[in-house]
């Protein structure tokens, strides 16, 4: 396989059930031509900012960290990267873990492209999210953003029941050593200005880069 190094946005080496079942290590990738409306993180669509890492040395940090059971992998839109995304799910797998991806295409989508790099990509995803985020069909769900999106196993590596149920999952608030603030997860619509107004009633203002909707 090339070295092709993979862009990504942001990595978090432990999250606890958000963003799939169990502990697991989150990737966003960075770029997406598909633009969604109501995008949670705009802020990934362009390739320009990326971070750059070779998918192997990649894997071997993240499964350096104790007692993961899988890696998400979010976005951005993974399969634009599906070369270097299905490397980083080769060396993760051989090591034990479960693989969960989103993508904002659907699943017979990526079949049509007749693509070596999506369909050997979609060997190595145990769960995926598929379809693009909508948000008139936007809701409170667990695992996924928009009705319209499915969660489809293509192995039994997670169990279905797992993943069973549409109530929320909540979210995981991560603060940084310099102060910079992430929600991790599937926040049900109007989360995220209720959160900004609760925190200013205590005294603390969020500034952000894109809007918050």
């Amino acid at each position: 396989m090339s070295s092709t190094l993979l862009r990504v946005h942001h990595w978090l080496p432990t999250v606890q059930d958000v963003l799939g079942p169990g502990n697991r290590a989150v990737v966003w990738v960075q770029g997406c031509s598909l633009a969604c409306k109501g995008c949670m993180v705009p802020e990934t669509w362009g390739a320009q900012t990326a971070t750059l890492f070779d998918p192997q040395a990649l894997a071997e940090q993240i499964t350096l960290v104790p007692e993961l059971a899988g890696v998400t992998v979010s976005g951005g839109e993974p399969t634009e990267q599906a070369h270097s995304v299905a490397r980083l799910l080769f060396h993760l797998k051989a090591r034990g873990l479960n693989t969960w991806l989103y993508s904002g295409y659907r699943l017979e989508e990526l079949v049509a492209r007749d693509d070596a790099d999506t369909d050997y990509l979609l060997s190595l995803v145990d769960v995926l999210v598929d379809g693009r985020y909508d948000i008139q069909q936007a809701g409170t769900f667990r695992w996924r953003g928009s009705a319209n999106q499915r969660i489809i196993h293509l192995t039994d590596a997670i169990s279905p029941s797992l993943t069973a149920g549409e109530e929320s999952g909540g979210v995981q608030v991560t603060v940084d050593k310099d102060g910079q603030l992430m929600v991790v997860g599937v926040p049900p619509p109007n989360f995220l200005p209720h959160f900004r107004s609760l925190l200013l009633k205590r005294g603390l203002t969020l500034h952000s880069d894109v809007p918050w909707k």
